[in-house]
């Protein structure tokens, strides 16, 4: 249990034992594959040991009696769910509430604790583990039956849907199947997956957190993906039976290339181009290869920064700092996540973390006045019950 929630059980004469329902279900990291999901790309995602632990107890009554411990907030959620409620954090759970009563399901009222350590804005997706943990939760509860891909598209649909943000399927995906031994290499379009090795003999993965969120974000989310699906119809004109932007190759996407508007052209040539280097990660890993996963990792950012523009000067300076300032204890290093802020995560030689850390640590505080956080990388399993 974490430390935090059993004071809060323990501060409202609550028992762990009172809530017989418990699980933990994990933010994750995404290795390379940002912003692929939603074309139908190739990703590699993993869960992480940080994340959210819910504890669970049916109640009497018709509604939902939920504590954000994190947050210090407390609501109770009429049963059954017929709308948002304004609160994003209840809107999160209330969504999923919302898909097992379309499928038929009567929501039987809950008391609901929940909390977490996954750093919010940083990229390790609070949300999905969120949103995931609570779909585990009630198909456990309903009987529903439903495997862990299906609760991951269960997922997806409410944060379309019901949140109304057109999120791809990597990160719900990834918090309901990760597996302790590695990433996974994940089809976004068939859902087919298999853990890979990310251990590179002498180096560690580590993510710095710039500590800065523009807002940016959730306004821009939905505009890159409307710029794929219109290089998508473009290219469809031509090749009819192409179903997703991610299965273009470079030689199709050079027959429309000159007829896209000039930003269209650049989300396509990044989405083409990162599917590529998510398969060539793959080999580079399997193999042991840091030279090449290192460069991958920078091209990432590179096409993020450029075309599609999605980073921002403190990441690209905390980019900058360890893959050239850096180099040769840095492989590589790029922005994780949906951007605007956020983590960098960055290949490092083991013996070189701490003179990293201090590196960054006094440069970006000169730079911006802010502290970067440091986490070192533990690969977990998905949602598990405790």
């Amino acid at each position: 249990m974490l430390p935090h929630i059993a004071e809060y059980l323990a501060a409202n004469s609550l028992s762990e034992a009172s809530f017989p329902i418990r699980l933990h279900s994990p933010g994750r990291i995404n290795i390379i594959g940002e912003h692929t999901d939603y074309t139908g790309g190739w990703v590699m995602p993993a869960a992480i040991d940080k994340g959210i632990e819910f504890y669970a107890r049916r109640i009497e009554g018709s509604s939902l009696v939920l504590h954000a411990v994190d947050l210090n907030k407390s609501q109770k959620l009429p049963l059954p769910v017929t709308g948002k409620t304004g609160e994003l954090w209840v809107d999160y759970l209330a969504g999923i509430v919302e898909q097992f009563q379309q499928m038929g399901q009567e929501v039987p009222s809950l008391e609901i604790v929940f909390g977490g350590n996954v750093p919010r804005g940083s990229g390790m997706s609070s949300s999905a583990a969120l949103e995931g943990g609570m779909a585990f939760l009630l198909n456990e509860v309903l009987v529903a039956g439903l495997s862990r891909p299906e609760l991951a598209q269960l997922s997806q649909r409410s944060s379309n849907e019901f949140i109304g943000v057109p999120t791809g399927i990597m990160d719900q995906f990834a918090s309901l199947n990760g597996s302790p031994d590695g990433p996974i290499l994940l089809n976004c379009d068939s859902l087919n997956f298999e853990p890979i090795s990310a251990e590179v003999p002498g180096y560690s993965w580590l993510l710095v957190n710039s500590m800065v969120t523009h807002e940016l974000g959730s306004s821009e989310y939905p505009v890159r993906v409307a710029e794929c699906q219109e290089a998508l119809e473009a290219l469809q004109k031509v090749f009819p039976d192409l179903e997703k932007l991610s299965h273009a190759s470079p030689d199709q996407l050079a027959v429309v290339i000159n007829d896209l508007r000039p930003v269209v052209r650049k989300r396509a040539n990044y989405v083409v181009g990162e599917n590529i280097r998510v398969r060539q990660m793959a080999q580079a890993l399997k193999v042991g290869n840091v030279s090449k996963a290192g460069k991958l990792l920078n091209a990432t950012h590179a096409g993020l920064r450029d075309d599609f523009q999605v980073s921002c000067e403190e990441v690209d300076l905390l980019q900058f700092m360890a893959a050239e300032n850096f180099r040769g204890a840095v492989a590589g290093a790029r922005i994780m996540g949906g951007g605007f802020g956020g983590c960098t995560i960055n290949l490092v030689r083991s013996t070189e973390l701490n003179f990293l850390k201090a590196f960054l640590k006094n440069a970006y505080r000169e730079a911006y006045d802010k502290t970067p956080e440091f986490y070192e990388v533990n690969i977990g399993a998905g949602t598990k019950w405790l």
